[in-house]
């Protein structure tokens, strides 16, 4: 009796260790196919942080950059219109005035200390450089680029992105449209995007556009664009593709937000994720394992 005890123990046991090697190598299969075929997926690599508040800044916090040489990010505000520049733990490293700046919305970094901000009031793209010591750029002393295709109302020019390659995709708020703008120095040779295809599905799926940024993962570009009314971030392909949604709610059946109003995003050299929002608010997406990115 004691003997048979024993022998169906070790099936017992037997059975268990079967099962949970089968289960480990379902799972391990299954976290293989995933990064396989979708490694860009923003539910299965990464980690959504708890929104924190950016002492000494009150209200109207709005869009978000990267600089990668001090790897450091820059925030703009839009009253009084200010350049921050932050830790990506969110502490103020230093502020920069706009002086004669007017609806400062969104901020893009273009390299070698050059920025530019966008005017939704003006409907211009403002450029500027600054360096280490820089306390205040003179709008008068900045370059303008009209955008007369802005809608003339406080719904168009919302966020901006700029890669060399592509030139600069700008957001109108509502209705949510992605416009691409080419410059002089944008690079030709690459083919131009299809603004048609580019909002053939997403603004359909969301309420208004927010924020944007554009990173490569494996050499191939890929736009991130907030929704600040939908709490939603997505990231699609310059076909206009959905690849991957986060969602910016929390609670039960997601019923409130994990931020009160996300407005910028950005991305590191390892793709971590930044979000800022009125009124003081940043939350951090972490990435499980560094993205292969750059051309």
């Amino acid at each position: 009796m004691q003997q048979l005890k024993r022998i169906s123990g070790h099936w017992l046991t037997l059975t268990l260790a079967c099962f949970s090697l089968i289960l480990l190598l379902s799972y391990t299969n299954t976290e293989a196919q995933i990064k396989e075929t979708n490694p860009w997926d923003l539910n299965a690599h990464y980690s959504v942080g708890k929104p924190i508040t950016i002492d000494g800044i009150k209200d109207n916090l709005s869009g978000l950059s990267y600089q990668p040489e001090t790897d450091h990010l820059f925030a703009v505000l839009n009253n009084p219109e200010q350049l921050i520049e932050l830790t990506k733990q969110g502490d103020i490293v230093r502020r920069i005035d706009l002086d004669g700046f007017i609806d400062t919305e969104s901020v893009a970094y273009l390299g070698q200390n050059q920025f530019v901000v966008t005017e939704e009031r003006r409907q211009k793209l403002v450029f500027f450089t600054i360096d280490e010591k820089t306390e205040r750029v003179k709008y008068s002393d900045s370059k303008h680029l009209h955008m007369n295709w802005a809608r003339l109302d406080n719904n168009a020019m919302e966020g901006l992105a700029w890669s060399p390659h592509y030139g600069f995709f700008i957001l109108q708020e509502e209705p949510p449209m992605i416009l691409n703008h080419m410059t002089d120095e944008t690079d030709r040779d690459i083919t131009q995007v299809d603004v048609e295809k580019l909002n053939q599905t997403l603004p359909e799926l969301v309420k208004d556009f927010a924020g944007i940024s554009l990173f490569y993962i494996e050499q191939s570009p890929y736009l991130l664009v907030l929704s600040e009314a939908s709490h939603e971030l997505n990231l699609i392909n310059l076909n206009g593709n959905t690849l991957s949604k986060q969602s910016l709610k929390k609670g039960i059946f997601n019923l409130w937000p994990i931020m009160k109003q996300p407005e910028g995003v950005t991305v590191d050299n390892d793709g971590n994720i930044f979000i800022v929002g009125e009124p003081n608010q940043l939350l951090t997406l972490t990435r499980h394992r560094k993205l292969n990115q750059g051309l």
